[in-house]
């Protein structure tokens, strides 16, 4: 079964004094262990990541905008936080775009503190050297048994940055 990005916006329910956990812990139970769960919220949810660390789930956490954090979490664990976007399906040159706007507007991938992971149809070979060019590194591999290219991209961590 393919990998998937399964987004629950609770934004709305926080608002009117809801409580989302029953739905985040139904969205989670269906997933698969290479998927990622993404939630929006109105805060950081530090409680919920405690929780769902607990059970080898590992986020982390973008604030977007006031009141909207988006959070992902991914059971595989690595070196550094790797942020996931889903590209597939998309005609050229959005995946490209995508990618590029989104590595200028979070600083922690500059930084190195954090890396991107891209889900595409194919190697995305008008994008690499470009990523070279602006100092990331990257690795790609295509997920045969998924039809599908992975590229990590990323820079190198020093801590002082």
């Amino acid at each position: 079964m393919p990998r998937k990005i399964a987004d629950l916006d609770v934004r709305e329910i926080l608002r009117a004094k809801g409580e989302p956990f029953q739905l985040i812990m139904e969205t989670l139970s269906g997933l698969g262990p290479d998927d990622v769960f993404q939630l929006h919220a109105t805060f950081e949810p530090i409680p919920l990541l405690r929780v769902l660390g607990r059970q080898s789930w590992r986020g982390i956490v973008r604030e977007v905008e006031p009141e909207h954090f988006i959070v992902q979490f991914s059971k595989e664990q690595t070196d550094r936080p790797y942020w996931r976007i889903d590209n597939r399906g998309l005609e050229p040159p959005q995946p490209m775009v995508r990618t590029l706007d989104l590595l200028e507007q979070e600083p922690r991938f500059a930084s190195g503190e954090w890396g991107l992971e891209i889900w595409n149809d194919r190697v995305p070979a008008f994008l690499l050297p470009e990523l070279a060019e602006r100092g990331y590194d990257y690795l790609y591999d295509e997920m045969i048994d998924e039809d599908f290219v992975r590229v990590r991209i990323f820079k190198i961590y020093d801590g002082a940055n």
